[in-house]
Parts: C-alpha cells; structure tokens; sequence
C-alpha cells in the first residue's frame, strides 16, 4: 500500500481548523461568569449622572492622578472628570474586549478596565490612551 501525501492547501486548510478549535474555547473562558449581568449594570450606572451609582459598582481605593480615592472622592472629584457626557454615550455601546480574565471598554480617551475583586464584578481601573 503506497500513500500519497496531502496537497499542501489541504494541510494548511486542516491545521488552521485545527488551531482554531483549540482557541475559541480558551478565548471564551477568559471571561469569568456574571460579566453580561456586570456589563449591564455598570452602562446603566454610566449612563446615570449620579456618581453613586458608579460608585457602588467601583473597588476602593480607586487610583486617579497617581492618588487613591475613596467612595466620596469618587464621588465629588473622580467620576465627573472621568465620566464627561461623550464618554457616557460611549460607554452605551462600547464592545466589550476580554483581556486576562477581565472585561476592557474603549471610550476615548480611556480604557475601563472591569473584572472581579472579592468574588464580584467591579471597576477595577482606567488606563489613558496616549494617541490622539
């Protein structure tokens, strides 16, 4: 019996398949569950000019400016700098990027980073983006 080898389009064809099966469960498990639930919780909070409901959906201390805050300094100096109305709008529908078991939405010029501490789902910090 002689075997004839695989055109080569077809193993590249099979080996891509084959990684990406591997990878999507993996893609998928980055995100821990009760990320959904979380997600639309903190849009209708940034939706809300009430800075304590963002609050109660923040882990403290909160760094700002190289500085950590508490829920009221959140609350009277952090959230209305970094909650502007075009960042509101933004957050409505920002798409969700998982990244290392967190959750990060992009509003210019921010990045919010959502994930667990203690066993439930919070803000856990910002990062700026540096383009213009």
């Amino acid at each position: 019996i002689s075997t004839v080898p695989a055109p080569l389009p077809f193993v590249r064809l099979v080996t891509t398949v084959m990684l990406w099966l591997l990878l999507v469960p993996h893609a998928v498990a980055q995100t821990p569950a009760g990320s959904d639930a979380f997600l639309t919780r903190f849009r209708a909070a940034a939706a809300n000019p009430d800075a304590s409901t963002l609050a109660d959906l923040t882990k403290f201390p909160f760094l700002f400016e190289g500085k950590p805050h508490e829920r009221a300094a959140f609350i009277q100096r952090v959230a209305p700098r970094l909650f502007t109305p075009g960042v509101r709008k933004c957050l409505a529908n920002a798409k969700p990027m998982p990244e290392d078991g967190r959750l990060v939405l992009w509003c210019k010029p921010y990045g919010f980073y959502l994930g667990l501490a203690d066993g439930q789902w919070r803000l856990l910090e910002f990062g700026v983006d540096g383009e213009p």
